[in-house]
């Protein structure tokens, strides 16, 4: 009986020290410290990145604020119980750039007031027979380079080459005072000048706009793709339970679709944040983002991401101001494959492309009390993609070339694309190109857990939601296929309606009816801007399209919309659209950041 309870006790003493937490270690940044010191408050490190290699479960990285130029390589991970915690202190006050100051610049033979300085850095994506790609896509051989070029905390414009240098000096120097055009209306910039570089000859060009010497300026470089993290190129793990409060981020020479700042792995969590200025895809967290502003990235802004991401009270801005094919990758964040996730409270405000891009297979997502206001394309596109849901949100504006021009059809304040089992209800949509819309180009077949899926909207759910004052028509179904008729690129191949029939009945797949799709759009409430109908049912190009004057209309058509009606007044109705849908959306924006967040978001340098 001793022995038995001897034995209970130790197991239990066993599991005791197993749960208890581990003894964690506060480890101090400071400006002025060096990382021969031990990292205390009396004698602090130097860099981030010898406080990270020290780090360990449990372990708090203290920085106090100051401006660190250094790339941050994460290469442990906490536990749950004992998570890495790195905090700026006080939030705010900690800027971790990828840019070095660059100096020594000699003035280029010539008329034109262009400088150089010797540059050996080479940011390539990738090899083709042992040679560097230097841009991503490679379609794009400027706007997917990841070089930047900053004077006074004003960035200059991406030129190739020195001879476009020149070209865009003699263009400019009738008005020398005027910043550099952004290539996009109303994204990126100002810019004060412009800069090429040439990776074969090992050299660095710039021009301000004012004409004047680089050197009465400070001028900075990025010379580190990645400032912050571990991606999955580096290890297939990544790192888990790293906390990251209160850095500001800024200057990276990413690529698109890679991370300046990147927690790759799971359950991490970055917290009031800014993360901007980067020349490609801003920040990818697997995990949470809370209380952080995303904004002025060349391509994406970016988001937490991976199965059963968080990301709340988020604000992404601007970002995605080169103007690489739409089509390809956009917007304030795009994702992809992914089971399970949430963005709440949330806005996505002036960016190029859409606010928000769910593409590839992205299921099972709340979308809920967010803002898409003025983006340049569709507010929230949800393409591919299945079982998402998207409630209590207002889309504001999108897509009506407020910022920029925006490419496609069926663009509007939210957009069902190929997408399927997806709910759309309790929503506001104002002032946008189209309300809300379907596109139809399926079917799209994808590979997916699963099994294959042959994509197209089909049992997607549209109730209870307010569009009014759209500038195209409140509700869209534009379905580009055979049910409507013949596409003008078909008339040659099937001259006569006869023809163009006997062609359909080889691809009963590709002819969908949208009324038996299980598609359910009802209880809506529509206020059309003058003189525009409520609907449009196919593409207008398709001769069998038709509009609707009125929800009765529609109703009598496809059977949809029974319950829906035009209204007058769009003040909050019980049971349609969002209740409780910000009127003033910036104050709505300072209310969910921290302080110091919110004015360093008035503050846009």
């Amino acid at each position: 009986m001793k022995t038995c309870f001897l034995s209970l006790l130790l197991f239990g003493l066993a599991m005791l020290l197993l749960l208890s937490p581990v003894q964690a270690a506060i480890i101090v940044v400071a400006p002025g410290g060096s990382d021969a010191n031990p990292g205390t408050a009396a004698a602090p490190l130097a860099t981030i990145q010898r406080a990270a290699d020290l780090a360990r479960a449990g372990d708090t990285v203290r920085v106090k604020g100051g401006l660190y130029r250094e790339a941050v390589r994460l290469n442990a991970s906490g536990t749950a119980l004992a998570p890495i915690r790195f905090e700026a202190e006080p939030p705010g006050s900690v800027v971790v750039t990828g840019a070095e100051v660059v100096t020594g610049w000699m003035r280029v033979p010539g008329a034109a007031p262009i400088y150089s300085i010797p540059w050996d850095h080479l940011f390539e994506i990738d090899r083709r027979d042992g040679k560097p790609i230097e841009s991503h896509p490679e379609d794009a051989p400027l706007w997917g380079r990841a070089e930047q070029v900053i004077a006074d905390r004003r960035q200059l414009l991406p030129a190739l080459t020195l001879a476009d240098l020149t070209k865009a000096w003699k263009t400019h120097a009738i008005t020398p005072s005027v910043p550099v055009a952004s290539p996009l209306p109303h994204l990126g910039g100002p810019f004060v000048g412009m800069f090429a570089v040439d990776t074969a000859r090992k050299t660095l060009y710039a021009w301000l706009s004012d004409g004047s010497d680089p050197k009465i300026h400070q001028m900075e470089a990025a010379t580190h793709a990645q400032i912050f993290g571990v991606n999955q190129w580096e290890s297939n793990a990544g790192v888990s339970y790293v906390e990251v409060r209160g850095f500001v981020f800024r200057y990276g020479a990413s690529f698109p679709q890679r991370g300046a700042v990147t927690l790759h792995g799971s359950h991490n969590l970055l917290e009031n944040c800014l993360i901007e200025q980067m020349a490609g895809t801003g920040v990818s967290v697997a995990g949470t983002m809370t209380g952080c502003l995303v904004r002025g990235c060349g391509q994406t802004g970016g988001a937490a991401v991976g199965d059963g991401f968080v990301n709340r009270r988020c604000l992404w801005e601007g970002n995605c101001w080169k103007p690489i094919d739409r089509d390809w990758d956009a917007g304030g964040v795009k994702m992809v494959v992914i089971n399970g996730g949430l963005f709440q409270e949330c806005v996505f405000r002036r960016n190029g492309g859409p606010g928000l891009w769910f593409d590839i297979d992205v299921r099972n997502v709340r979308v809920t009390q967010c803002v898409f206001q003025e983006n340049e394309g569709t507010g929230l596109m949800i393409e591919i993609s299945r079982r998402n849901r998207v409630d209590h949100c207002l889309a504001v504006g999108n897509g009506t070339g407020i910022v920029g021009k925006s490419a496609g059809w069926a663009v509007g304040g939210i957009l069902l694309a190929e997408s399927e089992d997806c709910t759309v209800s309790l929503n506001t949509c104002i002032g946008n190109r189209d309300g809300i819309t379907f596109r139809e180009q399926g079917p799209r077949p994808l590979e997916t857990p699963d099994g294959t899926i042959a994509y197209h909207n089909t049992r997607n759910t549209v109730t209870h939601n307010l569009c009014a004052d759209n500038q195209g028509y409140q509700i869209g179904l534009w379905y580009d296929n055979g049910f409507f008729g013949r596409h003008p690129g078909d008339v040659e191949k099937y001259p006569t309606e006869e023809a163009y029939s006997a062609y359909l009945r080889t691809i009963p797949d590709k002819v969908y009816d949208p009324t038996k799709q299980g598609l359910v759009i009802d209880y809506n409430l529509y206020r059309p801007a003058p003189g525009k109908a409520v609907a449009i049912y196919g593409v207008d190009w398709r001769p069998r399209h038709r509009e609707f004057a009125a929800p009765a209309d529609f109703t009598r058509a496809t059977g949809f919309d029974t319950h829906s009606r035009i209204v007058k007044d769009i003040r909050p109705v019980p049971g349609a659209g969002w209740a409780d849908a910000p009127s003033d959306v910036n104050a709505w924006i300072t209310q969910r950041l921290p302080k110091w967040l919110s004015a360093a978001r008035q503050n846009t340098r």
